[in-house]
């Protein structure tokens, strides 16, 4: 494990929205390391219209805090200049802008908490170009998602496919999170490792505790209830599979826990008696709607956005222990001894009803044991032991990126 150095988190999700990767592994990595969570700048549009969609979390008080030991937040103002819908050079030149101001702003930040010559873990290509221009020991860059596939216009996806590559040129070492992720990296860095998503296997497997309280909210929705938990988005989240096993089977119900994003239209599903929309929970009561589940279910098209993409939640329900029905994702076939996989929306709603009728106890425990092999404390490890052999020859070596 890295231990004594100082850590620049750069995030696409802020400290107080919705946890994903970032915040999972920044956590672990601290307090044996002092780390900085960079939150999401915000464009300075969205200060004057005092609206936030980029952030479920709102930010109070100082913008640095050490929200834990060894473990702080910074919470940019908004300064930054918005980039969207313009054309690429144009967006070159404004993410250009925003990494300046990045910098200039994190330069007084690592200034008061003594931080010299950090190592950059990044996790988002915008920020690209305020990590070149930190003076830091060591870079690497951790892609969680093909984040070309949720933008619109050719000019975005043409941005991204630029970052990406001058990002993982620049790194010393660059992850993916599934094996279809790797190749298209290759070509760019001798360093890019696959390491699959994990889960807070302490935290989600109280789901299946008897002390766990089920929410109020829950305890009147009629069984079996067939749940999904996480961001819904239009580039993934298969609402028309929600929507016909509503129709289809009226006898269950649908319980979707999340915030939808400020482009997922949710309004088809509004209204349905068995559908259940339960809007933004905090992490710490996730476990507790999870035991209301009978099935938990992984709800995402099969698409060029979903191709190379290894769910967050996928863990987590095993954790659980119960009973996962998931679409014909590439990364989760693996996993098929512990996840039924469907083909079609009709394959869906036959395994699901399948899963009700098979669930056991010893399958439950099947599937708890895969999610304690796959803990975020065991992917911390395996990222850290990269990073330290790395860190090692870098030294030996006398390289390493300065400003």
């Amino acid at each position: 494990m890295l231990t004594g150095r100082d850590i620049v988190v750069f995030t696409y999700s802020d400290w107080l929205a919705s946890w994903s990767t970032p915040q999972q592994i920044a956590t672990r990595l601290a307090p044996a390391n002092r780390v900085l969570f960079v939150d999401v700048p915000r464009p300075l549009l969205y200060g004057l219209k005092k609206s936030d969609p980029q952030g479920a979390g709102q930010w109070v008080g100082e913008p640095l805090q050490e929200v834990r030991p060894n473990f702080y937040v910074y919470h940019p103002p908004h300064i930054f200049l918005p980039f969207t819908g313009m054309p690429f050079v144009a967006m070159k030149v404004v993410l250009d802008f925003n990494g300046r101001a990045l910098t200039k702003l994190l330069k007084k930040v690592l200034g008061q908490l003594g931080f010299a010559h950090p190592i950059v873990w990044n996790f988002s290509p915008l920020h690209g170009m305020a990590v070149e221009r930190l003076d830091r020991c060591f870079t690497l860059y951790d892609i969680c998602d093909e984040w070309a596939n949720y933008l619109h216009s050719d000019s975005g996806r043409k941005l991204v496919a630029w970052i990406e590559e001058r990002l993982c040129r620049g790194a010393d070492l660059v992850f993916v999170g599934t094996d279809n992720a790797k190749p298209s990296r290759d070509p760019f860095n001798p360093e890019v490792h696959v390491v699959h998503h994990a889960a807070d296997y302490g935290h989600f497997s109280k789901a299946a505790l008897p002390e766990t309280p089920v929410p109020d909210d829950m305890r009147e929705i009629p069984r079996p209830v067939i749940g999904s938990v996480g961001v819904m988005d239009p580039a993934r989240f298969d609402a028309e599979l929600i929507l016909r096993l509503a129709k289809q089977r009226p006898d269950w119900s649908l319980v979707l826990v999340g915030p939808p994003r400020a482009d997922m239209d949710l309004g088809p599903l509004e209204g349905i008696a068995n559908i259940h929309l339960m809007g933004n929970r905090a992490i710490t009561e996730l476990p507790a709607y999870l035991k209301a589940f009978d099935v938990a279910i992984i709800p995402y098209m099969v698409n060029e956005a979903t191709r190379d993409i290894y769910p967050l939640k996928l863990q987590e329900y095993l954790a659980t222990g119960k009973p996962v029905v998931s679409a014909a994702l590439p990364a989760l076939l693996p996993y098929g001894d512990v996840v039924s996989i469907a083909e079609s929306h009709r394959d869906f709603e036959a395994k699901i009803a399948q899963a009700i009728q098979d669930d056991t106890p010893e399958a439950r425990e099947t599937r708890q044991e895969v999610a304690r092999r796959n803990s975020w404390e065991q992917r911390v490890e395996e990222k850290s032991a990269h990073v330290v052999r790395l860190l090692d020859g870098v030294s030996e070596n006398e390289g390493g990126h300065e400003s």
